[in-house]
């Protein structure tokens, strides 16, 4: 009886194993790889004359502007700042300070009476009181997952409510609650969505997508929201490699 083994391959020591350093960029060679990417999606495919970035004072839509205005020209890049009342209180500071720091051109536009036409508040409001009857609009709220090393019992999704008093409570949410506050806060990223593509339109620009690999591995984005774009400058790069090109791109530390 004769056995067929497949070829056995050998790495040396160091690929053995995982390592951060797996995960390490050049920096400089990616920019301008990145770079040459959005010049010919920007001028030569979409036939454009610049790029929308929504920025919400994080670190991906930050390194998407860095970016594009090192690829484009500051001139060609047009920034959005889009909060609304739920917003946290440090995002149109933040948002602010990046794209002066960039020195683009940029508008700011509050969605919440967009939002409250739609039904956005009302909506997530009533799905929230399916667990929590006494909850009204002075409340905040947030969906939050048990991390997996707290427990080896089986996760489900949690409502934490916090009341205009200072009390907070908590609740497992189930399917039709949970269901009914995703969907009303997806308005959220369709309605910037939205307002992106005026812009663009109005601009004759391309509009610039901001998910990480990780959120696009893992489905962590809004169909038609914030999963809608023309370019995905950073869609491949991991959240530790979106953090190396912000300190290679000399991003606000605040970031």
């Amino acid at each position: 009886m004769s056995i067929n083994r497949q070829p056995q391959t050998y790495f040396p020591m160091s690929q053995r194993f995982f390592s951060s350093d797996l995960l390490k960029l050049d920096c400089a060679q990616e920019a301008d790889r990145i770079g040459a990417m959005l010049r010919e999606s920007v001028f030569h495919r979409f036939k454009k004359k610049g790029l929308v970035v929504a920025f919400s004072g994080g670190v991906d839509s930050s390194v998407v502007g860095a970016l594009a205005v090192r690829a484009l020209g500051k001139e060609r890049v047009f920034g959005l700042l889009l909060p609304e009342r739920d917003s946290a209180s440090e995002t149109p500071g933040l948002s602010r300070l990046v794209v002066e720091h960039f020195g683009i051109q940029y508008a700011h536009e509050d969605i919440t009476p967009i939002l409250k036409v739609a039904g956005c508040y009302r909506r997530r409001d009533e799905a929230i009181r399916h667990r929590v009857p006494d909850y009204d609009s002075d409340c905040k709220c947030k969906i939050i997952l048990p991390p997996v090393v707290d427990s080896d019992q089986y996760r489900v999704f949690k409502l934490v409510v916090q009341y205009p008093d200072g009390r907070q409570t908590e609740t497992c949410l189930d399917l039709t609650a949970y269901l009914g506050i995703v969907a009303a806060s997806n308005f959220k990223q369709r309605t910037r969505k939205m307002l992106e593509y005026y812009h663009a339109d109005r601009l004759n620009y391309a509009v610039s997508g901001t998910p990480n690999r990780l959120e696009y591995d893992q489905g962590f984005f809004v169909k038609l929201g914030d999963g809608a774009a023309d370019v995905k400058p950073i869609a491949h790069l991991y959240k530790t490699q979106v953090y190396q090109m912000a300190a290679f791109l000399q991003l606000p530390e605040v970031i």
